[in-house]
């Protein structure tokens, strides 16, 4: 990975989650959707334009080397580009969260319960507990209204 970082603002928690899994700065695994998206969008940096500065709203991120893109000359994510990248990490997020919250009906706790359990696990503050409890039941929601329960089922076994 190279030494070249740059700064993009997501949620408090979304940072949180990042900087637990991936580290500080984050850096995602080399095939990763997030590295692939980073890659595409990748640019020279404008004449006149200095490297910005991240702060406590934003996310570190090492932007990942390539032969195509050399980091040394290709280091710069526009506006429009850091928002793809942010839609990619809020994916990966979201993939996660259903994946591991999905049979949280089965756990025999409340769901809020379950969803602290998860943001301990997670390395997110349990002040976002009701943000991701809205967040799953949303997601959850919006599918059943249209008639798709996503939910995970215990497969019945005949009794010979």
């Amino acid at each position: 990975m190279s030494q070249f970082v740059t700064y993009i603002s997501v949620k408090p928690f979304i940072k949180q989650w990042l900087e637990y899994h991936y580290g500080s700065p984050v850096m995602f695994p080399p095939m990763s959707a997030e590295n692939a998206t980073i890659r595409r969008f990748l640019i020279k940096r404008p004449n006149g334009n200095r490297p910005i500065i991240g702060d406590e709203s934003t996310v570190t991120i090492a932007i990942p080397d390539s032969k195509q893109k050399p980091v040394i000359t290709y280091n710069y994510l526009g506006k429009h580009a850091k928002e793809a990248v942010v839609e990619c990490i809020e994916d990966t997020f979201r993939i996660q969260m259903w994946n591991d919250l999905n049979d949280l009906h089965e756990a025999g706790c409340s769901i809020l319960k379950g969803i602290q359990a998860w943001c301990e696990a997670n390395g997110i503050s349990t002040d976002y507990d009701y943000t991701i409890k809205m967040r799953y039941q949303r997601m959850r929601n919006n599918y059943l209204k249209n008639g798709v329960d996503l939910r995970l089922r215990k497969r019945i076994r005949d009794k010979d």
